[in-house]
């Protein structure tokens, strides 16, 4: 018994100390960030590996807020990352709702057609999106960039899956009472699963705040230009001495996901758990 316990006692310790080295490999790049962000320039080159500040200053902060309209590309990454969020989920919700209690013999064919469009790469329909946009003089406009985002075969399974575990019986009691199914997806379904609903808004809203590559190609104005685009003046050039400005506002930029993050995080987990294949 003795032995059995000890053995337990260094499989605990092992496993701990697993955990704690990859929440350390995880977070040194975000600690690296911030405290990069507080440092004088001329530490940022002496300190090397050291990546704690000899002396705190927010000069960076500053010169980040001279340097750019902070203000504005905030505003824009909100606003690109709201619309799409909100988009996205009323198409992900419906199209859900309608996989999932309202059934046909082409339904779970529509279902395997959305997951296969998961797979295809976003640089195999990047220039099909900008010649459509183009065409549709959307470029260098907020919905250009949000609209070829507005639906999300991800979304959609992940929310189906979700809705799979409401009880059928309850649509169907609604139905016979002759309850519009709008209804029956408002006030039955999505209170069932608000966690998900909840979860799937902060992934939608942080990929999308995120974005950089889509956002690079259709906007050019600078007025329009967004958080992740702005970064790009301090460390665009091979040499550049920005590093601390860049790091100033890559904390800036972190700063409102994490927010939500940790906001959400029961939700978060929830929908995980809950997302599970269902057959």
């Amino acid at each position: 018994m003795q032995t059995k316990k000890v053995k337990n006692t260094l499989k605990q310790i092992f496993w701990h100390a697993v955990i704690i080295a990859t929440v350390i490999v995880f977070l040194y790049p975000f600690l690296y960030m911030v405290l990069t962000s507080l440092k004088p320039f001329a530490d940022i080159v002496a300190s090397g590996a050291n990546i704690f500040p000899k002396r705190i200053t927010f000069d960076n902060y500053i010169h980040t807020a001279d340097a750019v309209p902070l203000l504005r590309v905030i505003a824009n990454s909100f606003m690109v990352a709201t619309l799409t969020m909100t988009v996205k989920m009323i198409t992900s919700v419906l199209g859900a709702y309608a996989l999932t209690f309202l059934p046909n013999k082409y339904s779970n064919k529509v279902f395997y057609f959305f997951i296969i469009t998961m797979f295809v790469p976003f640089s195999v329909i990047m220039l099909p999106n900008y010649l459509t946009l183009a065409k549709l003089s959307l470029l260098d406009t907020i919905v250009g960039v949000s609209l070829p985002q507005f639906a999300d075969a991800s979304a959609i399974f992940r929310l189906r899956q979700s809705m799979r575990l409401v009880p059928k019986s309850l649509i169907e009691a609604a139905r016979l009472d002759k309850v519009p199914h709008m209804t029956c997806l408002t006030k039955i379904v999505m209170p069932l699963i608000k966690s998900s609903i909840a979860s799937q808004c902060i992934f939608m809203f942080v990929n999308c705040w995120n974005e950089y590559v889509w956002p690079m190609l259709i906007l050019r104005n600078q007025e329009m230009m967004t958080i992740t685009l702005a970064m790009k003046k301090f460390s665009g050039s091979e040499g550049s001495t920005g590093w601390g400005t860049s790091m100033a506002l890559a904390t800036i930029s972190v700063a409102l996901p994490l927010v939500l993050y940790l906001i959400a995080q029961k939700q978060i987990i929830s929908s995980f758990m809950s997302s599970g294949i269902k057959e």
